[in-house]
């Protein structure tokens, strides 16, 4: 057959079919017509895709993930913000408050390796100031820089170098300081600055290992912890009891509970014997004769009391004594701390008591913070005088420096100082003093030369060791008085509490228990009994035989001697504290829970015979029952 001239000449390609170009096969570059995928590409593509789900799953951060991670696993890596260290606000840098120090406690056993400080906030800086900014660790300055002005966020890593870490502690200094520019003329040179420190600020460090042994344990505690108690015999009971205590007066925030929590597991300690620990989820080592051992609770690390031994036990995890706890179990004995400092002539030198007595800089005005309780004072008693010896620096003529002295925010004296070290000495009114106080030591400098050509400068100035409180015979009124009574000695007596009330009752009363001990001392608890006749006492309930000014009976609160100073409906959930007298005549304490009111702030215990604390809220009762006012008869209106 011939092909006629209008017959399509057949083009030689086999793609070519006379079919729609939508039916028509695709089209190959030349050479792949025919050709397949071998099997052993196949083979490789499966291997990356595993091998790129893996590294998904076990190093997530190399593909857009968090870059300020230490990239360890969560057992290894440790991190202790400011609001675990007690700083639920944060903490907050000023010209009145330039400086501020924390510290972090890191587990050595676990080989902290990279460690390094976050910084989180902000900054406020006046227009026409400069201020600058330093973080040191361990008194090495690792950060200085120069805060823009306005309002900005602040955010700051900082390595710390390794030897710092070496001790077990990452002690943080920051501070502030600036001026004004010198062309700008005011009588007050003050920067205007604010540099917030926000509760996430943090120091993390990657360990080597986790933790595992007591000492570590109890360096990774937070502030707030949980006493899980897994036997309810009474002498599991004290243990607990006394344990609580211990930790409270270190600044932890107790709780107590019958199962461990399930956040903050770490910060748990389970008391009770071995054989009970299994049901709370808790496993770990055998202790042998130990008292207290470290195990797990999941992949945390959790302490457990084994043995009834808590005087011992709560020294050793409160004191610098715990460094020799570096194994996965300890059995201490008796641990003995020295306390405050008694200096010589029945004084009680402020550096025991946490004031600063390092050199600071000084420019226009200087605060030292000292806090002290009578509870802590040589026989419970109030000091009857404050003794200042401050360091002053070389200074110009015209240069005079004043002292001012605060007692729980009441201005009580001012002084002028002469350059020399003797000690100022101040009377501290009695009348004036709490169970808890706060004693506030300003430095100003003043110069008689003024005007816009007068340079601010900062002077070195030094607290120095030989400040102190002068102690007396005299005891302080009320409630502040009681640990003049318990000096002697004492022991807390629970009368009616079921076992199962026990969690309820501790966490409420612990906080005010811990408050009237001296630290160190660790009382005797007699359960199911009222107190003994002639010994002082803590009594946390009611007893027949014990006088109290106030009442909570009947669902009524009830105060006054014969006719009712006060008589209302009784509080729901609280706590009733006041002074209390025994069977013959023993001076004491009564602490009475109502309901459930968990963890409450303490009240200022001053010379009111009674207070009341509740959710919210808190009053107190004078000698005659009656409701402490304010001293004002009226309220005016706003203005």
């Amino acid at each position: 057959m011939t092909e006629g001239p209008d017959d399509p000449e057949p083009s030689g390609d086999p793609d070519h079919s006379d079919r729609p170009p939508e039916e028509q096969e695709p089209r190959y570059h030349a050479g792949e017509n025919g050709r397949r995928v071998p099997r052993s590409a196949w083979l490789v593509l499966g291997v990356a895709v595993v091998v790129l789900a893996a590294f998904l799953i076990a190093r997530p951060y190399w593909f857009g993930g968090d870059t300020d991670s230490l990239h360890v696993p969560a057992d290894r890596h440790y991190s202790k913000s400011l609001a675990a260290m007690g700083y639920p606000d944060g903490i907050r840098l000023s010209d009145d408050t330039p400086t501020a120090t924390f510290t972090a406690t890191l587990p050595v056993d676990a080989g902290p390796g990279k460690t390094r400080v976050q910084l989180r906030g902000s900054t406020q800086v006046a227009e026409n100031s400069t201020v600058f900014l330093t973080i040191a660790v361990d008194g090495t300055p690792l950060l200085r820089r120069s805060l823009p002005t306005g309002v900005n966020e602040l955010r700051e890593t900082i390595s710390v170098p390794a030897g710092a870490v070496e001790d077990g502690q990452v002690r943080v200094r920051a501070s502030v300081d600036g001026t004004l520019h010198d062309g700008i003329c005011m009588p007050d040179h003050s920067a205007g600055m604010l540099v917030t420190l926000t509760p996430d600020t943090l120091v993390e460090s990657a360990l080597a290992r986790p933790v595992r042994t007591v000492r570590d344990a109890v360096a990774v505690w937070d502030e707030d912890m949980t006493i899980v108690l897994a036997d309810h015999g009474d002498e599991w009971r004290t243990a607990a009891m006394q344990l609580g205590v211990a930790l409270t007066q270190q600044g932890h925030a107790v709780s107590y509970a019958g199962t461990v929590p399930r956040s903050g597991v770490g910060d748990a300690v389970i008391v009770g014997p071995p054989g009970a620990l299994g049901r709370l989820g808790w496993n770990g080592p055998g202790a042998g004769d130990d008292a207290i051992v470290v195990g797990t609770v999941g992949d945390t690390a959790v302490v457990a009391m084994v043995a009834p031994q808590a005087g011992a036990i709560a020294r050793l995890v409160t004191t610098p004594a715990q460094a020799s706890a570096d194994a996965v179990s300890s059995d201490p004995r008796a641990v003995t701390s020295t306390g405050i400092a008694d200096l010589a002539n029945g004084e009680v030198g402020l550096a025991s008591l946490g004031a600063d007595t390092t050199e600071q800089q000084i420019a226009m005005v200087r605060r030292w913070r000292v806090s002290y309780s009578t509870a802590d004072l040589p026989g419970g008693r109030a000091p009857d005088a404050l003794r200042v010896a401050i360091q002053l620096p070389a200074s110009p003529p015209d240069l005079t420096w004043v002292m001012n002295i605060q007692l729980n925010g009441k201005f009580i004296d001012s002084r002028t100082l002469e350059h020399t070290a003797d000690p100022v000495s101040i009377d501290l009114p009695v009348a004036e003093q709490r169970l808890s106080n706060s004693l506030v030591i300003e430095v100003q400098r003043d110069r008689d030369l003024a005007g816009c050509d007068v340079r601010v400068t900062g002077y070195p100035i030094q607290l120095l060791d030989t400040s102190s409180l002068v102690m007396g015979d005299s005891a302080a009124a009320g409630l502040a008085g009681v640990p003049a009574a318990l000096a002697s000695g004492f022991a807390v007596y629970v009368p009616d509490t079921e076992p199962e009330q026990t969690d309820a009752l501790l966490t409420a009363a612990v906080p005010t228990l811990a408050a009237f001990t001296p630290a160190m001392y660790t009382p005797d608890v007699h359960w199911g009994a009222a107190p003994a006749p002639d010994r002082p006492f803590v009594l946390l309930g009611a007893a027949r035989d014990v006088g109290t000014l106030a009442h909570v009976q009947d669902g009524r609160l009830v105060a006054g001697a014969g006719e009712a100073a006060l008589d209302v409906t009784s509080f729901a959930a609280g706590v009733l504290t006041q002074c209390a007298t025994g069977p013959a005549g023993a001076a004491g304490l009564a602490v009475q829970t109502v309901g459930e009111p968990g963890r409450l702030p303490l009240p200022d215990f001053g010379r009111e015979c009674a207070q009341v604390a509740v959710t919210g809220g808190a009053f107190a009762l004078d000698r005659s029952g009656a409701v402490v006012g304010t001293g004002t008869p009226r309220t005016a209106a706003p203005r």
